[in-house]
């Protein structure tokens, strides 16, 4: 190949590199011009396999612990991003310490999970234990909105105390502890339940 067209290629390879990174990362490479240079000033930063970067990760891999709060998902892209950069430096993880890792980094709100997902297994596997425990987000979540949507219905009273449903009468039959749209007249009309003293 002539000169020319491979000076042209080389551009071209150097400008998708860099459309690649962070702006923080481009501060490093920003007097590299060829693709070559580029590539082993970004193996070099990021992929350094001296025995700091090896036990920087592992000591990452080994802390890693979940907040209350965030999501499977997040936790998970970050437990791969680890493991990720610890194969690229040539440090193989087990995929049953992966499973293991991701059990035992789980906040104290999946700690009736922990034994589920461990004893009573040959072998883990991490898929398996990952999609258990998204299932298990799940399950938390539509729990603490069949909750929350079945909690009492408060409201501010004049005097600034807060009133409880369970003594407020409901709009459609005038009984009090249950609110309007949980009110038998209205789930079961030919129940025979007369409404008295209705609101609406």
């Amino acid at each position: 190949m002539q000169n020319e067209p491979w000076e042209e290629l080389d551009l071209r390879a150097a400008s998708a590199i860099r459309l690649c990174l962070a702006k923080n990362v481009l501060a490093n490479v920003q007097n590299l011009s060829s693709a070559k240079e580029l590539w082993e000033r970004l193996e070099g930063l990021y992929q350094a396999k001296d025995i700091s970067n090896r036990l920087l990760l592992k000591e990452q891999f080994h802390n890693l612990r979940m907040d209350e709060g965030t999501k499977i998902s997040d936790h998970l892209s970050t437990l791969n991003n680890i493991v990720s950069e610890l194969e690229s430096i040539k440090v193989e993880i087990d995929d049953e310490d992966k499973a293991l890792r991701l059990i035992w980094s789980l906040p104290p709100s999946y700690v009736h999970l922990k034994p589920v997902l461990m004893y009573g297994k040959e072998k883990l596997n991490f898929e398996e234990v990952a999609t258990k425990i998204i299932s298990e987000e799940r399950r938390m979540k539509s729990d603490e909105n069949t909750s929350s949507s079945s909690m009492l219905l408060t409201r501010s009273g004049t005097n600034g105390k807060k009133i409880h449903a369970k003594n407020l009468p409901c709009w459609k039959c005038g009984r009090c502890g249950h609110l309007k749209r949980n009110c038998p007249v209205l789930l079961f009309p030919n129940s025979g339940i007369k409404s008295f003293g209705s609101i609406f």
